[in-house]
């Protein structure tokens, strides 16, 4: 395959799967990264392209379109990531790009209140309206890294705090998402129009991840059935490690709330990643296995102390005041928002758009 791929968000946890399983394909890329460092360093000596640009800039976006064949549009964790898609999209016409495979979400909705979720409707409706250009929409839902973020909690102090209720999820790993990606960008044509939903093989509550992640760790994990707004605070006490800020905030409150409706659950487990990859997708014990080797899932006094602070502060760091920052940001809201659970066009959209 000579036909060469620029890849967005190129060193992130999605993007930096799909540029590697593009290289060790052969196929060569360009990958677009915000920064020169020792992430893009690595990709550059797999034999990637690297260009550094802004995906708000739509003289940037243009060069780094130049000469492209298929896009990779991984979409910014940003309140004007709608912005980002029309430069893309643009340049994508007047390159005449073949293809965009685009990463969205599970939840997309044109009702959601989450502006994070919204733009993720109006990017794919934005990409369909390509003419002679193949759209290929990629939407997982709850991440098993998002559950994985709790692993140095579960090591020392054995519990995995998550707002499930008695929803069920079957969590794709970052690296299942990547090869349903990769799938459809190698063959945009047999995929184009779909919309792709990668799960994991089955089905889970809350309890079962948490005895799977006990599993990997080598000791009991008991799952607590938090409330939302002290998940919330736990993302605050940890923002600086998870790379979190108010607009992702912003958003993933009204995310956990979708879970114990079963909206992760709606059509799943999916066949995608057998289907468009040609290879079963990863259990959730097989994924956890990767993450329990760092440092801090090792069993010792620091490490334990550490956690015990970290708990002990979700119970006094207040929420940020989320509703207040959306007002000043002036963030724009639907007449009548509904979580996507709720919503009767996101469930016919949803069903419709899941291939046979």
């Amino acid at each position: 395959m000579n036909n060469r791929i620029l890849v967005t968000g190129a060193t992130g946890k999605i993007g930096s799967a799909v540029a590697a399983q593009l290289l060790e394909r052969g196929v060569p890329i360009r990958a677009m990264v915000h920064r020169d460092d020792a992430r893009s360093a690595r990709l550059r000596s797999l034999g990637a392209e690297i260009v550094v640009a802004d995906m708000f800039d739509i003289q940037q976006v243009q060069a780094a379109m130049d000469g492209v064949d298929r896009l990779y549009f991984n979409p910014p964790y940003h309140p004007h990531a709608l912005d980002s898609a029309v430069a893309f999209a643009v340049a994508a016409r007047r390159s005449g790009v073949e293809a965009v495979v685009a990463l969205g979400q599970w939840l997309a909705s044109p009702e959601h209140p989450s502006l994070m979720t919204r733009h993720a409707w109006l990017t794919d409706k934005l990409f369909e309206l390509l003419p002679d250009t193949a759209h290929v929409a990629v939407d997982p839902g709850y991440f098993a890294d998002n559950y994985l973020q709790l692993v140095p909690m579960a090591a020392q102090l054995g519990i995995m705090p998550t707002p499930t209720g008695s929803g069920r999820n079957a969590p794709p790993s970052n690296e299942d998402i990547a090869r349903v990606a990769v799938g459809a960008l190698l063959d945009p044509h047999r995929h184009d129009g779909r919309a792709y939903r990668p799960t994991g093989p089955a089905l889970l509550s809350g309890p079962e991840i948490a005895d799977a992640l006990g599993e990997a760790l080598g000791r009991r994990v008991r799952h607590i059935d938090i409330p939302p707004w002290m998940f919330m605070r736990a993302i605050r006490v940890n923002a600086k490690r998870l790379g979190t800020d108010l607009y992702f905030e912003s958003s993933l409150r009204h995310y956990l709330p979708e879970y114990p409706l079963g909206t992760f659950a709606v059509g799943g487990p999916t066949t995608h990643v057998h289907d468009v990859a040609g290879v079963e997708p990863e259990d959730f014990l097989t994924i956890a296995r990767r993450y329990v080797t760092g440092p801090e899932s090792r069993r010792t006094a620091v490490n334990f102390i550490r956690q015990i602070v970290n708990f002990t502060l979700t119970g006094l760091v207040p929420m940020h005041r989320l509703d207040r920052f959306d007002r000043l940001q002036q963030h724009p809201r639907p007449a009548h928002p509904q979580l996507s659970g709720q919503s009767v066009q996101w469930q016919t959209e949803h069903i419709e758009r899941i291939p046979a």
